[in-house]
């Protein structure tokens, strides 16, 4: 039911002959005349077409005239928010002041869009959008009166597109029962209309979440042929995963406007994700409905859309990792325990070698956390002790040796070797083997390394950071990290100096600082003068050459220069 049909039934009620009253007779001539739209006491004016002052100017001339059957005269007015201001302020004087006989009904869209002047002058009633049930209730009664044989599934998709208009409802129904033959699919039924089937929304939800990117390029494909626009498709996913996050958040007490057996389908999808993988599916279809909008290739960029949906990793729910968190705390605190309780080990100063694992450490950890151990690892590993007879006689302990360094080379199982303690230059030498010793030991810091070029600089290392880590590598924790695991593989702690953009401008300066100090010794000796040295200072200036005098010749020795 729209507005303007509102209006006829208020009129009808206003000027019924058995009236005024709420249920118009629709037997009188008065209610007879306005449903066949020929009632002289009732006047439409369409907004959109008479927007101007001079039609409101001639509306406030005919409004001064009594009604010529009716009780009241009737101005309703289509579309109201499409009058010019200046029509407005026309019109506010005769609102303020209506004859007794005159009511206006205003219809619109857009009520922001009319002056606060003239909505303070009127009464309000907001029409609301209807449920889906409600919809697919009527359209079902429709049907069965029509003698039409339509799925629910087609009756929530017409329902779903009208949005909760019932007249935009049963507009796209009139059409299917017009066009649609008897026996076709739900699929070419809904073709006829241009609208989504729920089938095909199914199977790309489930697509997505199963990480099927060939099911989702051949759906593209199907609903591009089949001539429905992309940007519609996404904004039916988008309202799907909407549904499934819905479900996952408060799970059947939730209610939604979903036939019995698409709740089901639903339900099973959601076994199979989590609520922050739904969240981040969520904001991806946002943010590509707004690409596909503005793109020229809409096709391709609905399939670029769902492949990296697609190949989105699961993102672990906050519970599980909470969970996980507290389990290796109690893994954690065993340990110390244990330790506690056991023997004690004599006191010896801080070694240069790094703790080892113990043996058993790496399975246990593991199982604290809830993750398979891993095979093929070396436990073999024991720590290094020192017995009471080796301190005989010793006012200090002797340091101990460097323990051997465990390394997990890629695609073979962890070997045990001992690296020597190194300088800086046999560091340099090293470099492949320590970058393989990170990826097992620190892998974040790996992905930085491994794109790093290093040389030795007298006894530190230099360090060439590409510009894409710039930022983490200025970070004094990639020093200290760098520094702990060169004493874990290397066995001493070597100096690490970052080389980035900033450093090499700096290093570019000094060397233009460089080509513009004294060439010659003679010209240092010159610099050097005190009568020199106190013309710069006076003056401020700076000695940037040194240049013989012109037309004669310097003397050997004679140190005889000009000084520019």
């Amino acid at each position: 039911m729209g507005k303007t049909s509102v209006a006829r039934i208020l009129a009808k009620a206003v000027n019924c002959e058995k009236g005024p009253s709420p249920t118009p007779c629709n037997q009188c001539s008065s209610c007879r005349e306005i449903s066949h739209g020929n009632s002289v006491d009732v006047i439409e004016i369409d907004g959109a077409s008479n927007r101007g002052i001079d039609s409101i100017r001639e509306l406030r001339e005919t409004a001064r005239y009594r009604p010529a059957k009716a009780l009241y005269k009737i101005y309703i007015i289509d579309e109201v928010h499409m009058l010019t201001a200046e029509a407005f302020n026309a019109l506010l004087k005769t609102l303020e002041e209506p004859p007794p006989h005159v009511i206006f009904i205003f219809a619109t869209t857009e009520p922001h869009k009319i002056p606060a002047t003239i909505l303070s002058r009127c009464q309000r009633f907001d029409f609301r959008r209807l449920s889906l049930e409600q919809i697919v209730e009527h359209l079902r009664k429709i049907t069965n009166q029509e003698g039409a044989g339509f799925s629910d599934g087609v009756l929530y998709a017409i329902a779903r597109e009208a949005d909760g208009s019932m007249r935009d409802s049963q507009s796209l129904l009139e059409q299917l029962l017009a066009f649609s033959g008897d026996g076709l699919p739900d699929v070419e039924i809904l073709d006829i209309l241009g609208v989504i089937d729920r089938q095909s929304i199914l199977k790309a939800g489930a697509a997505i979440l199963s990480g099927n990117a060939v099911a989702c390029l051949e759906l593209v494909e199907d609903i591009y042929r089949r001539g429905i626009d992309s940007r519609q498709f996404c904004r039916h996913l988008c309202d799907h995963f909407r549904n499934l996050l819905f479900i996952t958040v408060s799970g059947s007490e939730l209610r939604v406007d979903l036939p019995e057996d698409e709740k089901k389908i639903l339900m099973d999808q959601t076994a199979g994700t989590t609520a922050e993988s739904l969240h981040v599916y969520f904001q991806m279809l946002l943010r590509g409905e707004e690409e596909i909008r503005r793109s020229s290739m809409p096709k391709i960029a609905l399939e670029m859309l769902l492949l990296r949906m697609a190949q989105l990793p699961r993102l672990e729910s906050v519970d599980v990792l909470l969970d996980r968190i507290s389990k290796l705390e109690l893994y954690f605190e065993g340990e110390h325990k244990g330790s506690r309780s056991g023997h004690s080990r004599p006191e010896r100063k801080a070694s240069t070698a790094p703790p080892e694992p113990q043996a058993g450490d790496e399975p246990g950890f593991r199982a604290a956390l809830g993750v398979a151990p891993q095979s093929g690892l070396n436990s073999d590993l024991k720590p290094s002790s020192v017995s009471p007879s080796d301190l005989s006689g010793c006012l200090e302990p002797s340091p101990e040796p460097i323990s051997p360094a465990k390394i997990e080379l890629p695609g073979g199982p962890a070997v045990s070797q001992t690296v020597p303690a190194a300088g800086a230059a046999e560091a340099v030498k090293g470099w492949q083997g320590f970058v393989a010793f990170l990826e097992s030991h620190n892998p974040i810091l790996w992905a930085k390394a491994s794109h790093c070029t290093v040389k030795a600089s007298g006894e530190s290392i230099e360090i060439k950071v590409p510009e894409m880590y710039e930022k983490s590598a200025n970070n004094p924790e990639f020093i200290r990290d760098l520094e702990d695991a060169s004493m874990a593989f290397f066995g001493v702690r070597l100096q690490w100096v970052i080389m980035n953009k900033s450093s090499k401008a700096r290093e570019d300066r000094a060397i233009r600082g460089t080509t513009k100090s004294l060439k010659s010794s003679n010209a240092r000796q010159i610099a050097g003068h005190t009568a020199v040295q106190q013309a710069i200072e006076i003056l401020g200036a700076e000695l940037i050459e040194v240049k013989p005098l012109e037309g004669s010749a310097p003397e050997p020795g004679s140190g005889r220069k000009k000084i520019e």
